[in-house]
């Protein structure tokens, strides 16, 4: 698993055919019963929030991109988006699946002679720099004879997960299968056993949905395995082997394509193939990869990181991959056009280390599903078994607790489109299905009040799933507000059922002051000129006033030690015609609830007085704007005016 994953991505210049909904300034129908088809392009939609003259100069808040195919000799298989969408259904509709990261890297539980790995378990080989010949001897200790498939299966069901991905081959090069194609693999253990035929049986038998992570690109046995000059150096085993001497294409055609095609064809159907860390091949490799695949499992399901971000500009031409894999363990908040995955660990490592014991709770595990269900996401959630072949007590236990929950209320979860909402709640988030739309209360308002800004469709009923009981309401224009008094709390979240009776939900996605007179500007909101490190909202005010302003952000980076970049950078607010200077302090913080490892930082900014109602631009100015864990800038989360 790379946990230096830098994943680039931008909407602005495409137009995938898969968008779920269009932005702009006026009012919105949102069409849940089919939010899959392709919007029209409004004039203003790279930009809702600015004026006609400014749309140009600004641009998507992804600070990154997808690469369009190039000519290529490597022809792929021709698809229409319905048979994508259809292809692809089980998997959005599933939401939640297991990851198992499982190898001889789990005997050593990330400490070799004595000395502690710094880095993430599975890496231990390449952190440590340990010979092959002496990492080899593992081999002879590999023997979990209390593996039990369908005890792996049967905890994963009893999560609510719905599929599983373990993996066939990591980066340290040894196979969890029945390898002809190489001698480094289970089968010349003492265990003797494929664990891979031994998971896929008792997924079938369960009813759970498999998938393999295979490594195609960095393989520390393999002379041949060249990937790269420089930082992509650190990738390749360069203990034992000389990069010079080494012949990327002859590994390709003499283990990656051969290994791939045993595991694609002496297991049955295989739903997922979750290829990691394709940085360095080339768009012939890449393409390839995929032909190989397509041919062999057409209906599976490919993950992005089969190479450096390559996809198609269109739908129906050469599509590389299925889904977006954003970096471990970090969700941006932000709805991507085509369904994400955020791939997360239940401790800091996602092989087994024998010395992490920092465990996500069920709280940060529903907090994480529902967070990114909510935006057009799925959520891995990855165990790392020890060498015994058991999983430790630990994650197993606070996975059936989330999983409890989900028995109860998955309703909200599964089967479920994102938020038709483009801001966010601070009390939980917001999924739907047709005539339902689900609000996930981890936070319980101190007044007992809900407000969702922006519905303009008229309400049928609200209460709580489970309950029949209606919940009181009022609507007042564009304010749906919910009286939560006497209403019972669920552990870790309560949803809560809005239904309404149009075929279709209206929605205004102007930004507005709230019913408590306080404005909250969402990153995801915002549009950004990157070249001149601009940020821009625009909003209603009704009550106006004086306000504090109050900046938020998050740490990122490496999770082990995280960083914030707030205190690095300087520069101002402009709004109402007042220019505030802003130098951003640490005054307060909290664990963010989705992220686990990071921290959400609250910066004072100053106040500012709107003398009267109507609408206002505020820009954010000199902050460059990196909402991934690795690209350069503030991981800004939003600004919130507060009235005094």
């Amino acid at each position: 698993m790379n946990t230096n994953y830098l994943c680039k991505i931008m909407l602005l210049s495409l137009s995938l055919s898969f968008m779920s909904c269009k932005i702009n300034m006026k009012t919105e129908t949102v069409n849940t019963k089919s939010s899959n088809k392709e919007s029209v392009t409004e004039k203003n939609e790279e930009n809702p929030y600015a004026d006609a003259n400014e749309s140009k100069r600004f641009q998507s808040n992804f600070d990154a991109y997808f690469k369009s195919n190039t000519p290529s000799k490597v022809d792929l298989p021709y698809e229409t988006e319905e048979e994508y969408q259809k292809r692809m259904q089980w998997w959005k509709d599933a939401k939640y699946g297991m990851f198992i990261h499982w190898g001889l890297y789990s005997i050593l539980g990330g400490e070799y002679n004595g000395e502690i790995t710094p880095k993430i378990a599975e890496w231990i080989q390449n952190t440590l720099k340990i010979p092959g010949s002496e990492y080899k001897k593992l081999m002879d200790q590999f023997n979990p004879k209390d593996f039990d498939a369908d005890e792996w299966v049967s905890v994963a069901k009893a999560a609510g997960m719905k599929y599983m991905i373990i993996t066939s081959k990591h980066h340290d090069g040894f196979a969890l299968f029945n390898s002809k194609v190489s001698a480094y693999n289970v089968m010349n253990t003492p265990f003797k056993r494929d664990i891979i035929k031994e998971l896929k049986a008792a997924c079938d038998k369960q009813g759970i949905k498999f998938g393999l992570y295979y490594s195609h690109a960095i393989d520390w046995d393999n002379s041949q395995a060249y990937i790269g000059e420089g930082a992509l150096r650190d990738r390749m085993n360069l203990v034992d082997f000389d990069s010079k001497k080494m012949d990327r294409a002859k590994y390709l055609k003499e283990k990656s394509f051969p290994q791939l095609r045993e595991i694609l064809t002496n297991y049955g159907t295989i739903d997922i193939i979750w290829f990691d860390m394709g940085k360095g091949l080339d768009n012939e490799e890449i393409r390839e990869f995929v032909k190989i695949t397509k041919e062999l499992q057409p209906n599976i399901i490919i993950s992005s990181r089969i190479g450096d971000e390559a996809a198609p500009v269109a739908m129906n031409k050469d599509l590389y991959f299925d889904f977006f894999t954003p970096s471990d363990n970090y969700f941006t908040g932000d709805q991507m056009p085509i369904p994400f995955e955020m791939a997360g660990t239940t401790n800091t490592s996602w092989g087994y280390r024998k010395d992490d014991h920092e465990w996500r709770k069920p709280n940060f595990i529903l907090n994480s599903l529902i967070a990114s269900a909510s935006r057009n996401g799925n959520y891995l959630l990855n165990v790392g078994p020890m060498a015994s072949g058991l999983m430790p007590a630990e994650p197993v236990k606070n996975l059936k607790i989330a999983g409890s929950w989900l028995k109860e209320n998955g309703e909200s979860v599964y089967n479920t489109t994102p938020s038709p909402f483009p801001w966010n709640y601070n009390w939980g988030y917001v999924t739907q299905k047709p005539n339902k739309i689900y609000l996930n209360v981890f936070n319980w308002p101190k007044n007992n009040t809900i407000e969702l800004n922006g519905i303009i469709s008229s309400i049928d009923k609200i209460h709580v799933l489970g309950n029949s009981k209606n919940i009181k309401f009022k609507q007042d224009g564009r304010f749906l507000t919910l009286d939560l008094a006497g209403v019972s709390k669920k552990e870790f979240a309560t949803p809560i059922v809005v239904e309404y009776k149009d075929a279709e939900l209206k929605i205004d996605r102007n930004l507005s002051q709230n019913k408590e007179n306080n404005i909250s500007l969402d990153r995801i909101t915002s549009s950004y000129m990157k070249d001149e490190a601009i940020s821009s909202w625009q909003f209603k005010v009704h009550t106006p006033g004086k306000f504090k302003i109050r900046i938020v952000s998050n740490e990122k980076g490496n999770h082990s030690k995280p960083v914030w970049t707030g205190s690095e950078q300087t520069g101002s607010i402009q709004v109402a015609g007042k220019i505030i200077p802003v130098s951003l302090k640490r005054d307060t913080e909290m664990i963010n609830p989705t992220l686990f490892f990071y921290k959400e930082i609250g910066s004072n900014a100053g106040e500012i007085e709107l003398l009267k109602a109507g609408t206002y631009t505020l820009q954010l100015k000199g902050f460059k704007i990196g909402a991934d864990k690795w690209t350069e800038g503030l991981g800004l989360e939003k600004i919130e005016l507060i009235k005094i």
